[in-house]
């Protein structure tokens, strides 16, 4: 090291004095130049290179060398603030790059029986798990109508050879009219052959029409001319003449001068020549609901009665007579004409009142009345 404050002694020719320090002057620059040169002395003697430190010793100086890390290089996703001296590592990455705070990653099987890892418990720089699956306790191999048991986790754990299921020990087939079986039965192996012995292929003829000459065939006539020998008619409601016919001729159907039929006869418009008939009434009885297929409900009442009216069809017609007085017969009605909306009521109170209801737009009118009440 430099040190600074040396004295110098001035010497002179020799054997002169010309030019020379006095002895005294020249011994006090002596001791100033010791003083110095040992107030600037290293108070160390000996050096020790520590981790990455290296130490050589020569006669004149001391090497001291860096044998560790000498110079940082930014790697992927790593960014330094300086290759040497006092450096700053920062990670650049995200996700997989690895922005975190992890220092160490293990894996551990939530259950030994089923997963095995190796290469844990923790790797904290690099290293790799393996993960295999445990043995299930089965033994692998080819089963013949095997038991299994299989848990929770899709794993087969145990395996056995088991006895084969059913009692058949033979198969055969009945023909049917127009088949034919010939190989049955087949009692371990073998092949049964089924022969269709009847139609196996339809050929059009004259005046016959085929879809397919077999499979599921439509035949249709190609002619006009047929082989209906006789055509007739009956009926128990309608006047026929003229049947059957068996070459030709003209049979003629006609209303009967009376005629009785079941069920519902529509018509746009009636025509009667003499009396219109409207058959069909009942004897309503107490609480009871009117007969909507009957025309007239008349009732006798031995005390306070009621009964009750549906909601008809259009155009219906409906009689209510009271044929005999022992009380007051109130008639609930649905869709009463007579009301805003909803029910109404008809009272009668005395022999012979009646009135006739038409159901129209969807409501009980009343087209005639005899003293009847309405509310």
């Amino acid at each position: 090291m430099s040190i600074s404050g040396k004295q110098t002694i001035n010497i002179g020719l020799p054997n002169e004095s010309t030019g020379s320090d006095p002895i005294r002057t020249a011994f006090i620059k002596t001791q100033q130049n010791f003083d110095t040169l040992f107030a600037s002395a290293s108070p160390y003697n000996t050096f020790t290179g520590g981790a990455g430190i290296g130490v050589s010793n020569t006669t004149t100086a001391v090497t001291i060398t860096n044998t560790g890390v000498t110079n940082i290089i930014a790697g992927t996703n790593i960014v330094i603030s300086q290759a040497n001296g006092d450096v700053t590592i920062s990670s650049t990455g995200g996700g997989g790059g690895g922005s975190g705070t992890v220092t160490s990653v293990g894996l551990e099987p939530a259950d030994t029986d089923r997963l095995t890892v190796v290469g844990g418990p923790n790797i904290v720089s690099s290293g790799t798990f393996t993960i295999d699956l445990a043995a299930s306790g089965a033994t692998a191999g080819s089963y013949t109508n095997p038991n299994v048991t299989i848990d929770t986790y899709g794993r087969v754990t145990s395996i056995s050879n088991g006895s084969i299921a059913g009692t058949v020990t033979s198969v055969g087939l009945t023909p049917g009219t127009g088949i034919q079986v010939s190989g049955g039965p087949v009692t371990t192996n073998g092949n049964i052959t089924v022969t269709n012995t009847g139609v196996v292929r339809v050929n059009a003829g004259q005046g016959i029409a085929l879809s397919s000459g077999n499979g599921n065939v439509t035949i249709s006539a190609t002619s006009t001319g047929g082989t209906v020998t006789s055509v007739g008619i009956t009926s128990t409601q309608l006047s026929i003449s003229g049947s059957p016919i068996v070459g030709t001729g003209i049979i003629t159907v006609d209303l009967p001068a009376s005629a009785t039929f079941t069920g519902t006869v529509s018509t746009a418009n009636v025509s009667a020549n003499g009396r219109m008939i409207l058959s069909g009434s009942e004897d309503l009885a107490a609480s009871g609901a009117a007969n909507l297929l009957l025309t007239t409900s008349y009732f006798t009442t031995t005390t306070a009665e009621t009964a009750t009216l549906a909601a008809g069809t259009a155009g219906q017609i409906k009689t209510f007579a009271m044929y005999g007085d022992g009380g007051d017969m109130v008639i609930t009605v649905t869709n009463a004409g007579w009301k805003s909306s909803g029910t109404g009521t008809m009272t009668f109170s005395a022999i012979g009142q009646a009135c006739t209801l038409q159901y129209i737009n969807s409501k009980w009118f009343c087209i005639g009345n005899n003293g009847v009440a309405f509310a």
